[in-house]
């Protein structure tokens, strides 16, 4: 008996959904989102703060990025804040832990990682994002 090949295209579409949604988790997805970079190297600092910049030629410092993390560990919960005009972004108040993060700005690339925040940590270490350009 053949397959209906509406009933494949719903199963495939279903399929790409739900490896999409366990790469995203709970972030924020933009709308122009393609493309998300993961950086393997966690970051390890004593609060939750940074620059994000456009990666490539001159590292223009990138305002209006949605920055989010996950965490502490299994922990769903979701803080969020938006880079300033200078591209700087900070969440307060954030416990030890290890935290998923997201950058996210329409028209570009987000980057995905992890954050080890830890009072033990270098007190000038900071946290610094390159956003490539969507595709």
């Amino acid at each position: 008996m053949k397959t209906p090949w509406f009933l494949v295209l719903t199963l495939a579409v279903t399929s790409s959904l739900s490896q999409e949604k366990s790469v995203i988790g709970d972030f924020t997805k933009s709308p122009t989102e393609h493309i998300i970079q993961q950086i393997d190297k966690p970051f390890g600092v004593k609060s939750v703060s940074g620059t994000i910049v456009e990666s490539g030629g001159f590292h223009e410092r990138m305002a209006a990025v949605l920055f989010e993390i996950q965490g502490p560990g299994s922990d769903r919960k979701i803080r969020r804040t938006h880079t300033d005009k200078n591209g700087r972004f900070k969440i307060g108040r954030v416990p030890e832990g290890v935290y998923r993060f997201k950058a996210t700005r329409n028209g570009f690339q987000s980057v995905m990682g992890t954050i080890h925040v830890s009072k033990n940590a270098d007190q000038r270490q900071e946290i610094k994002i390159e956003m490539p350009v969507g595709v």
